[in-house]
C-alpha cells in the first residue's frame, strides 16, 4: 500500500470516528424508573445496577424484563437505522441462557422485514445480524461460541457495524469481527424493540428475561473508548476455545505406539464419563428388553421397544427395533438421532435424517434406534449406548460379528463415543459432527459436548482415532452451519494421517456434498454394506 493510500485510509477512519463522536443517539433508554419508548408487558425497575464503581453518568435504576411474549420497550417502525454505520450497546444481565433473548432489534422474519438484531444466543453466546435486503443471509451473521454471557452477571455488550464489517465487544474488548458477505442495511417496517424481536431465528417473539440498563443505539460506528463505561474496568471476558497444550494428543509414529496411546486414551475417556455417572454392570442392572406388538413395514417388522437404563432406579429408554423378514442371522446397525430427535425421527424420510434407519432395515439390517435424552453432557449417555449395543447382541436374528453404528449431529457425536469405546462395533458413520476443537468452538454449538476434562485431553477430532483400524466414514456437508467445512477437512486430514500410522488409511473416508446439516447416505450405505454384508445401497 502506498503512503498516500495509508494517509487517505487513516484520514477516512479518523473522520469516521469524528463523525461517531458527534452523532446523537437514535435511541437511549436509561431506565431511570422510566422509559422513552412504550412499555409493553412485564417491565419493572430495580436498583440492582451494574456496579464497578458506577457509570460515568448517574445511574440509580435498571429495567427488569419478565421474559414473557409481548414484554418489551417498543419504539415502533419509524425509528430506524438507515445507514450501515451504527452501534448498539447495553448493559445486560440475563436470568438464563436456554433460548434466544433479544437485547435490541429491528427484526421481523414475517414478510422479510429484517434489519438488524443483537441477541444472546442459547448457551450464553452473542449474535449480531445485519440484513441488506430484509432477507436472511448466513454470511451476515456474527456469532460467538457459547459461555460468553453467564446468567446473573452484568456485562457491557456492544455491536458495531462499520461499512460491511461487524464487530462484537464484551466489557469494552473486541471478542469477534468479520466482513459481512453482502454489504448494506435494510430499513424496512420492522418494529424497533428493546428486549424483544417480533420473530427471530424462525420463531417469535424472542423476549429477554433479566435486566437491561443504558441501552443506546447510535447511527455511527463508535470506537471502544466512546462506549458507555463504568468508573472501574469491568473484567475481561475470554472466549472459550482450545487449550494451548493437550494432555494426551496423538503423536504416535508407529502402530505399536498408536495402540498404546489408544489403550490409555480410551481408559481416560471412560474415567471422565464415570466421574459424571457410575456405570452398572448387566448383572447389577439387567437390560430387561421389552417389545410391543409387531407392525408390518413391508420389508421388515417394526417393534416399539424399551430397556432398563443405566440406573438402579426404574428408568426405561424407549426405542424402535426393526427386524428384516427372511432367514437370519442379519447384520445390524445402531441408528442414533441428534438434538431434539427420537427413534421415530431416524425412520422418517421427510426430515434431515432422510429415513436412514428405514433404509438400513429395508437393506437387510436389524436396526435398533433408541430415543435418548439430552443430558448436561452428551457423553453421559455412553453407558446407555453400551446397553443399546447389547440390545442388538441379545437378538437371535443378529450376527454379533456384524454390528455397526451411525448417527447425525449429536447422534454423530454419540457414534464417535460408542465406536471409540466399544471395539465390538465393526463400522461407524459419523454424520454432521466430526470437526477440530477449534472448529466446534468457532460457531455457537451446544456446550453439552464439553465433558469436563475432554477439551483439555486431545483435539476432539482425535477421539475418532480410537476407532482405528476399524472402518469409519465421515459425512461433512459443505454448508453445515454447526461444523464449518474448513475445520471438518482439517479434522479429516489429521484422522487420515492417524489411520496411516495404524496401517489402515483405506479404512477411513469423508463424504463432502453441497447441503446443510443433514444425513446424506450416498457413500454411507455402500461403505457399511462392504463391511457388514448388507444391501442398504440397493434399497432405494
Amino acid at each position: 500500500m502506498t503512503l498516500a493510500r495509508v494517509l487517505v485510509s487513516g484520514l477516512t477512519l479518523a473522520l469516521s470516528w469524528a463523525a461517531a463522536t458527534a452523532a446523537e443517539p437514535l435511541v437511549y433508554e436509561r431506565f431511570e424508573n422510566s422509559t422513552v419508548g412504550k412499555i409493553a408487558g412485564g417491565v419493572s425497575f430495580t436498583n440492582d445496577v451494574v456496579g464497578h464503581g458506577g457509570l460515568v453518568v448517574p445511574n440509580q435504576a435498571a429495567a427488569v424484563f419478565d421474559g414473557k411474549p409481548g414484554t418489551c420497550v417498543h419504539h415502533g417502525p419509524d425509528v430506524k437505522i438507515t445507514a450501515p454505520d451504527f452501534t448498539v450497546e447495553a448493559f445486560v444481565k440475563v436470568a438464563g441462557t436456554a433460548d434466544y433473548q433479544t437485547i435490541a432489534a429491528a427484526w421481523n422474519e414475517d414478510e422479510n422485514q429484517r434489519s438488524w438484531a443483537l441477541v444472546v444466543s442459547p448457551g450464553g453466546g452473542l449474535r449480531f445480524d445485519v440484513s441488506p435486503d430484509g432477507g436472511f443471509h448466513a454470511g451476515n451473521v456474527l456469532a460467538t461460541p457459547t459461555d460468553v454471557i453467564e446468567p446473573g452477571t452484568w456485562y457491557h455488550v456492544a455491536a458495531v457495524s462499520q461499512g460491511s464489517t461487524s464487530r462484537l465487544y464484551v466489557n469494552g474488548r473486541e471478542v469477534l469481527s468479520k466482513r459481512r458477505a453482502i454489504p448494506g442495511i435494510f430499513a424496512g417496517k420492522a418494529n424497533l424493540k428493546i428486549a424483544s424481536a417480533d420473530r427471530y431465528a424462525t420463531e417469535g417473539p424472542r423476549p429477554l428475561c433479566g435486566c437491561l440498563d443504558e441501552v443506546r443505539i447510535t447511527p455511527a460506528a463508535l470506537a471502544p473508548d466512546q462506549f458507555l463505561k463504568t468508573r472501574q474496568p469491568m473484567p475481561e471476558v475470554q472466549l472459550p476455545g482450545p487449550p494451548e497444550k493437550y494432555a494426551m494428543p496423538f503423536v504416535a509414529t508407529s502402530k505399536d505406539d498408536a495402540m498404546v496411546w489408544q489403550e490409555r486414551a480410551r481408559a481416560r475417556l471412560l474415567e471422565l464419563v464415570a466421574k459424571q455417572e457410575p456405570r452398572y454392570s448387566l448383572d447389577e442392572v439387567p437390560i430387561d428388553l421389552k417389545l410391543d406388538k409387531p407392525e408390518d413395514r413391508g420389508a421388515y417388522t417394526l417393534y416399539k421397544a424399551s430397556f432398563q437404563a443405566n440406573s438402579k432406579t426404574p428408568l426405561r429408554r424407549l426405542g424402535l427395533l426393526a427386524v428384516p423378514k427372511g432367514q437370519g442371522p442379519f447384520p445390524a446397525m445402531l441408528a442414533l438421532h441428534g438434538h431434539g430427535g427420537s427413534a421415530e425421527a431416524v425412520f422418517d424420510p421427510k426430515i434431515l435424517y432422510h429415513g436412514m434407519a428405514d433404509r438400513f432395515a429395508r437393506g437387510g439390517y436389524v436396526v435398533f434406534a433408541p430415543s435418548l435424552p439430552h443430558r448436561p453432557y452428551a457423553a453421559m449417555e455412553l453407558w446407555d449406548l453400551f446397553r443399546a449395543v447389547e440390545v442388538l447382541r441379545l437378538r437371535p436374528e443378529v450376527d454379533r460379528q456384524r454390528i455397526g453404528v451411525g448417527g447425525l449431529s449429536m447422534g454423530g457425536e454419540w457414534t464417535m463415543w460408542i465406536a471409540a469405546c466399544d471395539p465390538r462395533l465393526k463400522v461407524a458413520v459419523v454424520s454432521g459432527w466430526m470437526c477440530t476443537t477449534e472448529g466446534v468452538f468457532s460457531v455457537p454449538n451446544c456446550k453439552c459436548w464439553r465433558l469436563p476434562g475432554l477439551v483439555e485431553l486431545m483435539d476432539i477430532c482425535e477421539v475418532h482415532l480410537l476407532i482405528a483400524p476399524r472402518p469409519v466414514l465421515f459425512e461433512s456437508a459443505a454448508r453445515d452451519g454447526c461444523f464449518p467445512i474448513r475445520y471438518t477437512k482439517e479434522g479429516f486430514a489429521r484422522i487420515r494421517a492417524g489411520y496411516q500410522v495404524f496401517g489402515a488409511a483405506e479404512a477411513v473416508a469423508q463424504d463432502i456434498w453441497d447441503a446443510g446439516h443433514e444425513w446424506h447416505g450416498a457413500m454411507a450405505y455402500p461403505f457399511v454394506d462392504k463391511v457388514l454384508g448388507g444391501n442398504a445401497a440397493a434399497a432405494k
